[in-house]
C-alpha cells in the first residue's frame, strides 16, 4: 500500500480511536510465536514438497484442464442474476459511486484521511474487490464504470480497427504497472487531487481504447482492472456461461481455460512483483537505503526497485521454464506463457498476506468517510463519528493469516502447473519438467515469509 496512504491512515486511526496505530500490512516488530520463524519457513517449504510428491503419485491425468462447468440450476436466484433490470441497477450504482469518488478526489479536501477517494481506490477497490472477485466471480464485469459509460455513450459498438494480435495483454500490463507505481512509489500518489487526475486520465484512455478497438476487445486485453479481476475471478468456484447464467466449477477451475497470449506473463509478473516490492520496501534494509535520500532521488530509486523486483520475479520464473525447455524440447517463452496461470494463485496469496490487515483495519476509515466524502464536515449517513477498532486483529493473528495464504497460494500454483504438465507433456517427462518450478515456488515461499516477518 502506498506509504503516504498507510502513514496518513494510521495517523487518522490514532485520532479516531485514541489507540496505538497498527501497521497497514506488515508485522513490524518482534512476534511472540510458539516456534521460531525459520520453522514456519521450513514447514511451508515442506508442505510444497509433500504436495508435489502427492500429486506425482495420485494425480496422473489432468483433472482441471478441459473440465466442463456445472450448471447452476434454475430458480429464483438464477432469474435474479440474469435479469437485465438488476444488471443495470447495479451498473447505475457503480457509475454513481465512481462519479462520487472522482468528484471527491478533484473537488474535496486534499487530505488523504479526510477524503473518501484514497481509501476507496487503494483499499476498497484495489484490495476489497479483488478479494470479492476471487470468492464470488468477476463482479467488475458488471460494476465497471468504464464499461457502463461506454455502453451508455455507444462507444466501442463499431470499432475503427482490429486489435493488434501482437499487443495481447501488454497494454493492461503497462497500465497495471503505472497504477502500482502510483500506489507504491509516487510521492504524490496518496493525495486526492493527484489521484483524481489519474482517474480522469485513465478514464479517457480507456474510453479511447474502446472507441478504437471495441469495448469487449479492450476489456479483455487493455483495461488493467478488467484483466486483473478476470484473472482473480478464475480462482472462484462461481462463474457465468455465455448466456450469463451462474455456473459452478472447482476452485482454481477457471485458470486452465485462460488463453495464452502476448503480455499475459508480463501482466502476472507485474501483479506478483509489485506486491513483493511492497514488502521489500518495508524492510529495514530498504529503509536504510532510501533514508537519507531526497524526494526526487527516493522516487527514482523506488521506481527502479519496483521495475527491478518485477523483472526479478519474471526472470526467476523464466529460468524454471528454461529448465523445463531442456527436458521437453520446447522453447522457454511459449512455456512461460502457457504456465503463467500457475502464478495467479500465488499473486493472490501475496495480496492476502500483504493487504488483509489493511482491508480490515484501514478499510474501516472508509465507513466514516462515506458520510463525509469531501471532507466538509458532513454526516450524511450518521457514521462520521465512527471510530476504528484496531483490536479486530492481533499481530500474531495477522502472521498466521499470512503464513496460511502464502502456503495455500503456492500449493495452488503447484497443482495448476502439475495439471497442465500431465496434460501437455508425455507421462515420462511431465514431472521432470516441473522440478525447477517447484524449486522456484519453494524459494518464493521462503522469501515471501521472511519479508513479511521482517527477517
Amino acid at each position: 500500500m502506498k506509504k503516504g496512504v498507510a502513514t496518513a491512515a494510521a495517523s487518522g486511526v490514532v485520532l479516531l480511536g485514541d489507540v496505538t496505530p497498527a501497521l497497514a500490512h506488515g508485522l513490524g516488530g518482534r512476534l511472540d510465536l510458539p516456534v521460531p520463524r525459520w520453522m514456519f519457513v521450513f514447514g511451508a517449504a515442506a508442505a510444497l514438497v509433500i504436495s508435489f510428491v502427492a500429486l506425482a503419485a495420485l494425480w496422473r491425468s489432468p483433472k482441471l484442464e478441459g473440465r466442463s462447468e456445472r450448471d447452476g440450476g434454475d430458480g429464483p436466484l438464477q432469474v435474479l442474476f440474469t435479469s437485465s433490470t438488476v444488471e443495470w441497477a447495479i451498473r447505475a450504482i457503480g457509475l454513481a459511486v465512481f462519479l462520487l469518488v472522482t468528484v471527491a478526489a478533484l473537488g474535496g479536501v486534499d487530505e488523504p484521511t479526510d477524503n473518501l477517494a484514497p481509501v476507496f481506490v487503494y483499499v476498497w477497490l484495489w484490495v476489497g474487490l479483488a478479494f470479492a472477485c476471487t470468492l464470488l466471480g468477476n463482479l467488475w464485469a458488471t460494476l465497471s464504470p468504464f464499461d457502463t459509460l461506454a455502453r451508455l455513450l455507444g462507444i466501442g459498438d463499431d470499432p475503427r480497427r482490429p486489435y493488434p494480435i501482437a499487443w495481447g495483454k501488454w497494454p493492461a500490463a503497462i497500465l497495471l504497472l503505472g497504477f502500482t507505481w502510483l500506489e507504491l512509489v509516487a510521492p504524490f500518489g496518496a493525495t486526492p487531487r493527484a489521484l483524481g487526475v489519474a482517474i480522469t486520465a485513465y478514464t479517457v484512455a480507456t474510453l479511447a481504447g474502446m472507441a478504437v478497438f471495441g469495448r469487449d476487445e479492450w476489456n479483455r486485453r487493455g483495461e488493467a482492472f478488467a484483466v486483473l479481476y478476470d484473472l482473480l475471478a478464475r480462482i472462484a468456484p462461481l462463474a457465468r456461461d455465455g448466456k450469463g447464467r451462474v455456473v459452478r466449477r472447482p476452485v482454481l477451475g477457471g485458470l486452465p481455460s485462460l488463453r495464452p497470449e502476448p503480455g499475459l506473463f508480463a501482466f502476472v509478473a507485474v501483479l506478483l512483483g509489485s506486491t513483493t516490492f511492497d514488502g521489500v520496501s518495508r524492510t529495514s534494509a530498504w529503509t536504510s537505503l532510501v533514508g537519507g535520500l531526497g524526494r526526487t532521488e527516493e522516487t527514482i530509486v523506488g521506481s527502479a526497485g519496483l521495475v527491478g523486483v518485477v523483472a526479478l520475479v519474471a526472470g526467476v520464473f523464466s529460468l524454471s521454464m528454461a529448465s523445463a525447455s531442456l527436458v521437453s524440447g520446447e522453447r522457454w517463452h511459449p512455456l512461460a506463457v502457457r504456465f503463467a496461470h500457475s502464478l495467479v494463485p500465488i499473486a493472490f496469496a501475496y495480496m492476502v498476506a500483504h493487504y488483509f490487515s489493511l482491508l480490515v483495519l484501514e478499510g474501516q476509515l472508509g465507513l466514516r468517510l462515506v458520510s463525509d466524502p469531501f471532507g466538509l464536515g458532513w454526516n450524511l449517513l450518521g457514521t462520521a463519528g465512527r471510530s476504528v477498532n484496531l483490536g479486530l486483529l492481533s499481530v500474531t493473528a495477522i502472521w498466521y493469516v499470512q503464513v496460511a495464504a502464502i502456503v495455500a497460494g503456492h500449493i495452488g500454483g503447484v497443482v495448476l502447473a502439475h495439471d497442465r504438465a500431465v496434460a501437455v507433456f508425455p507421462a515420462r517427462i511431465a514431472m521432470r519438467t516441473q522440478y525447477a518450478l517447484l524449486g522456484v515456488m519453494v524459494l518464493f515461499t521462503a522469501i515471501g515469509l521472511l519479508i513479511l516477518s521482517g527477517g
